[in-house]
C-alpha cells in the first residue's frame, strides 16, 4: 500500500475531506430541509437528521441541541434569505419603479422556492415560527421597508407592519393552498398596500 501524503490520500481510497462548520451546519439543515417536506416538521429528530445527512449519529449535535433547534435555526435561515431577496431588489430599483410591486413580486417569487420548506414549518399547531422569531424579526423587517423605501414614518410603519407581514403571508399561503391565482393576490396586496402608504 502506497503511503499517503500529508493531507493526501493513498492510492487505494481517496480521502474524506472534512467540512467547515457553517458548510456542515447548513448540509445538515439541507437534509432537514428535505426531511420535513417528505415527512413533515413532528418527523423530524436527531436520529433521523444523521441518516438523512449521511453523517453520524453524533454530529448533528456539534451544532444544534435538539431537533427544536435545528428547525429553529431552518426558519431563519429560510426567512432571512427571503427578506434579503426583497431588501436587496428594492435597493437596485431604478427610483422610478413601482417599488410596492417589485416587493411583492419577489416576496411571491421567494415564496415559490421555499414554500415546501416555510409551509412544513408553519403548519397548523407548529410552535416554530414562534420559537426561531420571539422578537418578531419579520415585522420589524416590515418597518424597516416601509421606512426606507417608501418613505412612510417610523411610527405609523410600526402601526401597519404586523397587518402588512399578516396579510402578505396570508396571501402567499392562500395562492400554495390553491385558492387565489398569484396575479390577483399581488394585486390585492399592492392595492393594500399602496392605499397603507398614501395615507400616511
Amino acid at each position: 500500500m502506497t503511503r499517503p501524503a500529508a493531507g493526501g490520500t493513498t492510492d487505494d481510497a481517496p480521502a474524506r475531506r472534512r467540512m467547515r462548520g457553517d458548510d456542515r451546519r447548513h448540509q445538515l439543515l439541507d437534509a432537514a430541509a428535505e426531511l420535513i417536506v417528505e415527512h413533515g416538521a413532528a418527523a423530524m429528530s436527531m436520529e433521523r437528521l444523521a441518516v438523512t445527512a449521511g453523517v453520524s449519529k453524533a454530529l448533528p449535535y456539534k451544532h444544534f441541541d435538539n431537533s427544536e433547534a435545528v428547525l429553529a435555526a431552518l426558519y431563519r435561515r429560510e426567512t432571512v434569505a427571503l427578506g434579503r431577496a426583497v431588501w436587496d431588489a428594492l435597493e437596485r430599483a431604478d427610483p422610478t419603479a413601482d417599488r410596492v410591486r417589485l416587493g411583492i413580486r419577489v416576496y411571491f417569487d421567494e415564496v415559490a422556492r421555499r414554500g415546501p420548506v416555510l409551509a412544513a414549518l408553519s403548519a397548523p399547531g407548529s410552535t416554530v415560527a414562534a420559537v426561531a422569531d420571539p422578537s418578531q424579526a419579520g415585522v420589524v423587517f416590515e418597518v424597516e421597508v416601509f421606512n426606507r423605501f417608501h418613505g412612510v414614518d417610523r411610527d405609523r410603519a410600526k402601526a401597519v407592519a404586523g397587518m402588512v407581514q399578516g396579510a402578505v403571508v396570508g396571501a402567499t399561503s392562500t395562492w400554495l393552498a390553491g385558492h387565489g391565482t398569484r396575479e390577483a393576490l399581488e394585486d390585492d396586496l399592492v392595492a393594500m398596500l399602496t392605499t397603507l402608504i398614501d395615507r400616511s
